[in-house]
């Protein structure tokens, strides 16, 4: 599923959990890496000195990779942080890309909304029609690779980015047969969809339909399964669950309705981005051909 990482890196500011996280997926089927380092420069002339420059410690993370056991490369292209590395995520057919949500260098903060997420991360997140693994900074380094499916939590509102998301989620539990927390969200704005019918009925209606998920994501193999209906702000309320069910990971469609919108747009996910303490593994629901 999860064949071939594209993981971008500055090397001017490491951070050692974009790679632990990339062991991580070794369980999924991870072969190989494709080490991005974007040379930024508006001076002609000045690439080959600071692809020079970053070249030590490029190949000091090949290394790295290479005793982990995969297969890596390293790229250094020329151009727009953001365009270049979803232009080498095409050209190069990866099936994940690995960012930092922020930081200092290429994945300096933006600042507005008081948003932590990167600048470069969050246009990356609006181009590309790949999935993004977002690592935040709060983890922390540890002496080993984190187990990012330790415990999934897999927020959903039923729409077809949220399917489209699940296909990833039902590989994952075949391979690794791990835990899951299931959520939905009944925003407290929502208008009811369907007239005549009050909270308390679509409440039902909502807690039969993650039911039905759940005996579905058991029978493929899921250690032990959670399921929670809250009302709420689905931004918060995922954030909030995914720290009190202490998960490693959220996976989630993004371009849907309700807590999967278009990422840059939609508040849930940008929310979600910027919030988590956890990995958060998004989906788009138009997937590469």
């Amino acid at each position: 599923m999860f064949r071939k990482i594209l993981v971008c890196v500055d090397p001017a500011h490491a951070n050692p959990n974009l790679l632990s996280c990339a062991v991580s997926l070794k369980q999924v089927g991870a072969e190989e890496v494709v080490l991005a380092h974007v040379i930024v420069c508006e001076s002609p002339g000045l690439e080959g000195m600071l692809r020079k420059q970053a070249w030590p410690e490029l190949e000091r993370r090949k290394r790295i990779c290479e005793e982990a056991g995969f297969k890596a490369v390293v790229e250094t292209p020329v151009g727009h942080p953001a365009r270049a590395l979803n232009d080498l995520a095409e050209s190069r057919d990866v099936s994940v890309i690995i960012t930092g949500t922020h930081g200092r260098g290429l994945f300096e903060a933006i600042t507005l909304a008081g948003s932590p997420l990167g600048n470069v991360s969050a246009k990356l997140l609006h181009l590309t029609r790949r999935p993004v693994l977002l690592i935040p900074p709060a983890m922390g380094p540890g002496p080993e690779a984190p187990d990012l499916f330790a415990h999934i939590l897999f927020p959903t509102d039923f729409s077809d980015a949220a399917e489209v998301a699940l296909a990833y989620l039902e590989t994952v539990i075949r391979t690794i047969r791990c835990p899951v927390t299931l959520l939905h969200v009944l925003s407290g704005s929502k208008a009811i969809p369907h007239p005549g019918r009050g909270l308390a009925e679509l409440q039902d209606l909502d807690r039969k339909r993650l039911q039905r998920l759940k005996a579905w994501l058991e029978n493929m193999g899921a250690t032990v399964m959670n399921m929670d209906l809250v009302q709420g702000a689905p931004g918060e309320e995922i954030a909030r669950k995914a720290k009190e069910r202490g998960c490693s990971l959220i996976l989630m469609g993004t371009r849907g309705k309700g807590i999967t919108r278009e990422i840059l747009l939609g508040s849930v996910a940008r929310h979600v981005a910027r919030h988590a303490v956890q990995p958060v593994l998004f989906i788009p629901a138009f997937q590469q051909s």
